[in-house]
């Protein structure tokens, strides 16, 4: 099992024609055993379904039987604005995976259209997930800084300290000046500030 924090891709799908398919994004801490990240629902009926999810949650490791080494248990609950917005919950999911996070199996619904719909049992798989030009270059042993700000600034966000939002923000725009895609991202930062200054 991998430690620290770390990016999954996850498809929840059963094998039937037409029947919703059910992807994660989700990135996994570890130290704390929390899982956050988006979640998509599509399904080619017409009209076709689309439903897109923040989903956040937690998970633990148990051992069902003594010869097995493990599992893990996914809890997860989403809505389209976060765990912090004032949203009634759209998403729940219960799952059991292998300790790899890439085979297993989880039950799920959604809200679309103002009712519920439930997927019960649906295989788990791993999908490739596409490396960042900073990930390649590493791997090619090359040597490239890329600092990740997003679980400092998704707990200064949510615990709602403001000071320590803006100097993550601060730290962030300093590194990033000379990059006009990433000094794009420090402005979309300086605007989320804004816009909790204004609460």
């Amino acid at each position: 099992m991998t430690i620290g924090l770390f990016h999954t891709r996850l498809i929840v799908a059963n094998p039937v024609i037409g029947a919703p398919v059910l992807t994660l994004d989700l990135l996994v801490n570890t130290p704390q055993k929390k899982v956050s990240g988006v979640a998509r629902v599509t399904q080619s009926t017409s009209p076709p379904v689309n439903v897109l999810a923040d989903v956040w949650g937690d998970y633990s490791q148990v051992k069902l039987d003594p010869s097995s080494e493990g599992h893990i248990i996914l809890s997860l609950a989403g809505n389209p604005s976060g765990p912090t917005s004032q949203i009634a919950e759209t998403f729940h999911l219960q799952g059991i995976l292998g300790l790899d996070w890439a085979s297993g199996f989880a039950s799920y619904k959604y809200q679309y259209q103002g009712h519920w719909h439930v997927v019960q049992h649906a295989a788990v798989s791993q999908a490739a997930v596409e490396q960042s030009p900073g990930e390649r270059a590493v791997q090619a042993g090359q040597p490239h800084m890329h600092p990740l700000y997003a679980v400092a600034l998704q707990e200064a966000q949510t615990s709602g300290d403001l000071a320590r939002l803006k100097a993550l923000v601060a730290q962030g725009e300093q590194q990033l000046a000379n990059s006009e895609n990433l000094s794009q991202a420090a402005q979309q930062l300086q605007a989320e500030i804004s816009r909790l200054e204004r609460r």
